[in-house]
């Protein structure tokens, strides 16, 4: 055991050349986030470029995958003829119908392991939040989802001669160095995901959609989990946020306001500070131990006492070398915790704006693509779209009807919570879709059916 881990630490923020430097050269990543701006993703082709780049990591393909690596060329001689057309023409014919453009139109499952990833910079991003999302979902070992994408079967001529021409993607392992720290929170996720991929053309539609459904709670909640050292010893908890329709209208005065977005917004200004602090703490146990597991700070806050008092006097170190590069006004003390929260602050104040600023920025993007409504004065609100609404509800009731408060619960189990305006709303939506069925006079019991 290396009694001299803070010195691991010192190195790391090379305290030891003079002022810190906050490089993040972590063994573990608890968010796909990046602090530069080039490599974020910005979703200008949706979600479907990271859908791509799930499917060929669970099956064990090459991550990346682009128009370069697009070949169709032995459709030219697997289709001998079509109909009167010369060669010349039955060439012209099949570029057309094969185009790396036209992917997108088979609507086949398998076809989502040749969705390429965007161009630039920014795949980069696309590839962490593949890997995020795999690992969270546990993909890999997921037989339910690896025989949905691999599936051979063809439904018609086009598709089989397709798959039959198409070159076929190298194998190549990708190490995936994430941990997703809400896996507790979100016990339903296998359950949907199973459901969704039962119902193949629905799941085509909306497994885009799903994914990024949660990997937007999961990173929400993340966010939010860290930043309250004074709780995160009981371990991860589900913060509700609260959700409004895009069609309702809103006031400053109701709780969506107050607990949706504006929530996430205050803590996610301190992401980053709180990512590197618990990447701080992995060093000197990594130091301590000789070992490269990774640890959440629920796991380090109920270490036994004495292994506690050990990673306390190294951080403790650390922090009074800090003090000598950076002069401090908050004295490091014998309390843990304490001085947990003095280094938090101290890392608020001393990363740069911009920079934290450009970390969290991942949270918007995607909220932007599909959670996130702009209404005025009242800045960016958290939103469902109908679409996304009708998603939610056919893997929430599934096959059999549900009670409308037992289907409000589900929402909430996945992080979804409404106040009551938004709850007559979704009423009323589900009214209109002809799904919901009242079982007594006064209207009073209501039943969700099956979407699907």
């Amino acid at each position: 055991m290396d009694f001299n881990a803070n010195n691991a630490l010192i190195k790391h923020l090379k305290i030891d050349e003079g002022s810190p430097k906050y490089n993040r050269s972590f063994d573990y990543n608890i968010l796909p986030f990046f602090t530069r701006q080039k490599e974020r993703a910005k979703f200008k082709n949706g979600f479907m470029p990271v859908i791509g780049g799930m499917a060929r990591y669970s099956l064990g393909l090459k991550i990346e995958y682009n128009q370069e690596d697009y070949d169709i060329s032995n459709i030219y001689e697997n289709v001998e003829s079509v109909g009167n057309l010369n060669e010349t023409q039955k060439n012209i014919l099949l570029d057309r119908l094969f185009d790396f453009d036209k992917i997108s139109s088979i609507n086949h499952p398998r076809i989502l392991t040749f969705q390429p990833l965007s161009d630039g910079s920014d795949k980069k991003g696309e590839v962490n939040i593949a890997l995020y999302i795999s690992k969270a979902f546990d993909l890999k070992n997921n037989l339910a989802w690896k025989n949905f994408i691999n599936t051979t079967k063809s439904n018609n001529l086009m598709e089989k001669m397709f798959f039959d021409s198409i070159k076929q993607i190298d194998t190549k392992e990708t190490k995936n160095n994430f941990v997703t720290l809400p896996d507790n929170l979100f016990t339903t996720r296998n359950e949907d995901l199973e459901f969704l991929l039962n119902h193949k053309d629905f799941a085509l539609k909306n497994l885009d959609k799903f994914f990024a459904f949660y990997y937007f709670q999961y990173i929400t909640q993340t966010v939010i989990n860290i930043d309250n050292l004074n709780k995160i010893k009981n371990g991860v908890e589900l913060e509700p946020l609260y959700f409004t329709l895009d069609s309702e209208k809103l006031s400053s005065t109701r709780i969506t306001y107050k607990k949706g977005f504006n929530y996430i917004k205050e803590r996610k200004k301190f992401t980053l500070a709180n990512d590197n602090l618990i990447g701080y703490l992995n060093i000197i146990i990594k130091n301590l131990e000789g070992t490269s597991t990774f640890y959440s700070l629920t796991d380090i806050l109920n270490f036994d006492e004495n292994k506690i008092k050990t990673i306390n006097h190294e951080l403790s170190e650390m922090m009074k070398a800090y003090k000598m590069r950076l002069p401090k006004e908050e004295e490091v003390t014998d309390e843990f915790i304490d001085n947990l929260k003095i280094l938090k602050k101290w890392l608020i104040k001393d990363l740069a704006e911009a920079t934290s600023s450009r970390y969290s920025l991942s949270i918007d993007e995607i909220g932007d693509l599909y959670f996130l409504k702009s209404r005025g004065s009242l800045g960016k609100t958290l939103t469902i779209r109908k679409d996304i609404l009708i998603l939610l509800t056919s893997i929430i009731v599934k096959d059999e009807k549900k009670l409308i408060k037992e289907v409000f619960a589900e929402f909430e189990k996945r992080g979804v919570f409404f106040d009551r305006y938004t709850k007559e709303e979704v009423v009323n939506f589900y009214e209109k879709m002809n799904i919901l069925d009242k079982k007594s006079d006064s209207g009073e019991v209501k039943y969700v059916k099956p979407v699907l």
